[in-house]
């Protein structure tokens, strides 16, 4: 049930924030914050965890 809410959470950051162009860098989200794409995985699931207004947050820059 938390994954779910985690995906739902971070879905719904991605159509809000308009992020078509910035998913659209050469090897996606990890590769913008400079990590591979177990440790991204890992992040964005705690932060949606502990904090989901947080990642709405960063990913929309709101």
């Amino acid at each position: 049930m938390k994954k779910l809410l985690a995906a739902l959470a971070l879905s719904a950051a991605f159509v809000l924030g308009g992020s078509t162009m910035a998913s659209a860098a050469p090897g996606g989200m990890p590769a913008v914050h400079g990590v591979d794409g177990k440790t991204f995985g890992s992040a964005v699931s705690g932060l949606a965890k502990s904090d989901p207004a947080a990642l709405v947050q960063h990913v929309t820059g709101r």
